[in-house]
């Protein structure tokens, strides 16, 4: 019996708990319904929050390594910016200095020339008045009072760079003095400013082209020929050898061809200083702002002179002389030379000049065997022509070495090789 009785008073107590667990107030239950919903939404928010706030925290990374790694330019662009800020209001253009109080200099050559002549020693007072003499005189075509001061410039300084004083000397004859001059200033130059001394090695290869012209027989009995008289300048450095002005370029290869025997460039640098240079036409009135024209037919005239053809430098140094501005009495040395060329060879005459259409080929008088170019080839009439004239003034063992050296068959009339030649170099002229 009293197992009995506990066993019914477990089952009592058990379901009057299950009773009142299940009819508990509605209020609690929507209280616990709404914790729950609450509980739900901040877990959401927190994850919401954490992910959102990741990102933007690396977005804040990103931009505070942008500010941090920017590049050097756009940092420079950043201060100059704020500095013009800063200065907007305390700088007039023309009237005031960057700093308070001060003033701009003057642009006034003259004055700054005159400021180192105060502090220069008078060795090199004396330097600048003779080297400034010497180009004065040159100019003025008085060649041995410009010889005479440019000799005293180089007694107080040997090393002196002046090759303008290799020109006075070129004129008056003494092509050996020349060349030594212009093979020194070469030397100079590029060693000390590491750019290409095309004006010095140019004029040097005339002394000697004009040397060996004017005393072939004699050098026949010297061991060495001219190479063993006139002064050479030496190999050239890879750093030196790079010459941006074409013109310049053109013109140092055709020298530089002729002391070498190299018909074949010869022909070529002299055909495209043609094609630069134009017609001999009455229209000068062309703009030569670059001088290409000019400085074309006064290096054809100089080449023409070195190898003793007198008719075709007299054309060419005319067509220059009427390109230069005042007359021949221009800032740059180049307005001159062509007037003083034509003074020393006493060139000046009375006779009109008459324009000549050598860059257009006459078709009446071209023959069947007067060599054309390869078909399909284009090319230039005017590189065409000088071309054609060059070859027909080529010797017979000339064409052959020409030939020789661009691997081509060498036999035949020399009517045969001249055609040969003028082909290879008309498709040379093609892919250049």
């Amino acid at each position: 019996m009293a197992r009995s009785w506990q066993f019914f008073l477990f089952l009592f107590v058990t379901s009057f708990s299950g009773v009142c667990l299940t009819f508990q107030p509605l209020s609690l239950v929507k209280h616990r319904n709404l914790g729950s919903q609450w509980a739900r939404k901040q877990r959401k928010r927190k994850s919401t929050t954490r992910l959102f706030g990741e990102t933007n925290n690396h977005k804040n990374k990103k931009n505070d390594s942008k500010n941090k790694y920017i590049s050097a330019s756009r940092q420079e662009r950043r201060d100059e910016e704020k500095r013009r800020v800063d200065r907007k209001k305390d700088v007039i253009i023309g009237k005031t200095s960057a700093i308070s109080g001060e003033t701009d200099f003057s642009l006034n050559p003259a004055g700054t020339e005159e400021e180192w002549m105060k502090q220069a020693s008078n060795v090199e007072q004396e330097v600048f008045r003779q080297t400034e003499l010497g180009l004065s005189e040159l100019k003025m075509l008085r060649l041995e009072e410009s010889s005479k001061a440019f000799e005293r410039v180089f007694e107080l300084r040997p090393h002196a760079y002046c090759w303008q004083a290799g020109i006075a000397k070129y004129y008056l004859g003494d092509l050996v003095g020349a060349a030594d001059i212009f093979a020194r200033s070469a030397r100079i130059y590029e060693t000390r400013f590491g750019g290409a001394a095309s004006e010095e090695r140019i004029w040097r290869d005339a002394c000697e082209v004009k040397y060996r012209t004017k005393k072939r027989k004699e050098l026949k009995k010297i061991e060495g020929g001219v190479k063993a008289i006139i002064p050479a300048v030496g190999e050239v450095d890879e750093d030196c050898s790079s010459e941006t002005r074409k013109v310049l370029r053109i013109t140092r290869d055709l020298f530089a061809a002729t002391t070498e025997s190299d018909a074949s460039t010869l022909v070529l640098s002299r055909a495209k200083l043609r094609s630069i240079s134009g017609s001999f036409d009455s229209n000068a009135s062309t703009p030569d702002r670059k001088m290409w024209k000019l400085n074309s037919w006064f290096y054809l005239g100089l080449h023409y002179d070195a190898l003793g053809d007198e008719n075709e430098s007299k054309k060419c140094m005319k067509m220059a002389l009427r390109l230069c501005p005042s007359s021949g009495r221009g800032d740059d040395i180049i307005h001159t030379l062509p007037l003083l060329h034509m003074s020393v060879r006493d060139w000046f005459d009375d006779d009109e000049f008459e324009p000549v259409e050598e860059g257009v080929p006459d078709k009446s008088n071209a023959g069947e065997d007067s060599p054309k170019a390869p078909l399909g080839v284009k090319i230039d009439s005017l590189i065409l022509q000088s071309i054609r004239e060059s070859i027909s003034k080529l010797k017979f063992h000339e064409l052959t070495d020409a030939l020789k050296q661009r691997g081509l068959k060498h036999t035949g009339s020399k009517s045969e090789l001249q055609s040969r030649l003028l082909n290879s170099l008309v498709e040379d002229t093609n892919f250049q």
